[in-house]
């Protein structure tokens, strides 16, 4: 790998996310490293830059991307902001992580239309920059044990803090705007494919937020996805992929042990009273080290896992149609695909 000045990267927002776990990758990357935070609270964002080390807090976000030693900008903020400071990270000349959802509707990502093509600009989705994913896509691709025909997935957590963001119907609160998009970026990534359909179901709680989603997509010639996300029910995160020929699990699928290792299982019997699995191991891992290290490598033209807006709309595509066919009850065709 070649060696280059680390990405300085300026942080918009002193979230949760941002101050668990992309603020400690930066810190824990070579490449990358965390110079400036900024806030609608200074002495919060300075509160955030004495617990890491982070050079310059600034009381806003425009202050960040004023700052001319930034090179990079991670967007830690609301939903609902998103585009409008993607778009004006990228006017500031910045390369641009949005944390997921990127945006709320894909429509909305025409607020990017002509930004600079020199920049990257990526939806900061950690989970695809583990190994062990990369590692199976590239077993599915290579056909060794037929065509993946089923990705179903569980994900789920105990939602309990009423003034959590995602209780917000207007700041894109909810299960699929904080959960969904992972699995259906995970059908979307495994398949290798864009869906066709979607067909979903929500149950939303009083204040108009969905707390269940199931969804069920079509991707034609024979291969369908299904998912189900939940902010009220117990712990949970499969991936369950069946190919021609192979049954294949990812345990822990999307937030991966950082103290043991990390398989993907692969049952190759065609009988269901037996098994004849065969593990990969892979070695503990921060994923948020790994999203950072690489958007920094693409970002100084290195070979890294990359992913554009091109992506991001089409990930935005199934959810306007899981969020239309939840509003009819009936299948909802997604748009581009």
């Amino acid at each position: 790998m070649a060696q280059f000045d680390p990405v300085r990267w300026g942080i918009l927002g002193a979230a949760r996310i941002a101050d668990g776990a992309v603020i400690p990758g930066m810190v824990a990357s070579a490449d990358a490293v965390p110079l400036a935070i900024g806030a609608r609270d200074l002495t919060r964002a300075q509160a955030m830059a004495e617990k890491h080390g982070i050079a310059r807090a600034y009381g806003s976000y425009d202050e960040v991307l004023a700052d001319p030693d930034v090179e990079a900008v991670y967007i830690a903020l609301p939903n609902h902001l998103h585009v409008e400071w993607a778009r004006k990270a990228a006017d500031a000349g910045k390369h641009v992580l949005i944390e997921k959802p990127g945006a709320m509707r894909a429509a909305d990502y025409a607020a990017l239309k002509g930004v600079d093509p020199a920049l990257k600009i990526s939806e900061a989705f950690m989970v695809r920059q583990q190994p062990r994913w990369i590692k199976l896509r590239d077993i599915l691709r290579s056909g060794d044990y037929g065509a993946p025909l089923t990705f179903s997935s569980l994900l789920s957590f105990m939602m309990t803090n009423e003034q959590d963001f995602r209780q917000k119907p207007e700041w894109g609160g909810g299960a699929y705007y904080d959960l969904g998009c992972y699995t259906a970026m995970a059908a979307r990534y495994f398949l290798d494919a864009e869906p066709l359909r979607v067909m979903a179901l929500m149950e939303r709680n009083a204040g108009g937020i969905d707390m269940f989603t199931s969804v069920i997509m079509d991707f034609g010639k024979g291969r369908q996805a299904s998912f189900m996300v939940s902010l009220a029910q117990a712990s949970s995160q499969s991936i369950q992929i069946v190919c021609e020929r192979a049954f294949v699990t990812l345990p822990q699928a999307y937030v991966p042990s950082r103290s043991a290792p990390n398989m993907i299982l692969i049952d190759t019997s065609a009988d269901h009273a037996n098994s004849d699995i065969t593990s990969l191991e892979f070695p503990a891992l921060d994923q948020y080290k790994a999203e950072v290290t690489n958007f920094s490598r693409a970002v100084r033209g290195e070979d890294a896992p990359y992913f554009d807006l091109a992506d991001a709309r089409a990930n935005a595509a199934v959810c306007d149609a899981v969020f239309a066919s939840a509003a009819s009850g009936g299948w909802a065709l997604v748009k581009g695909a």
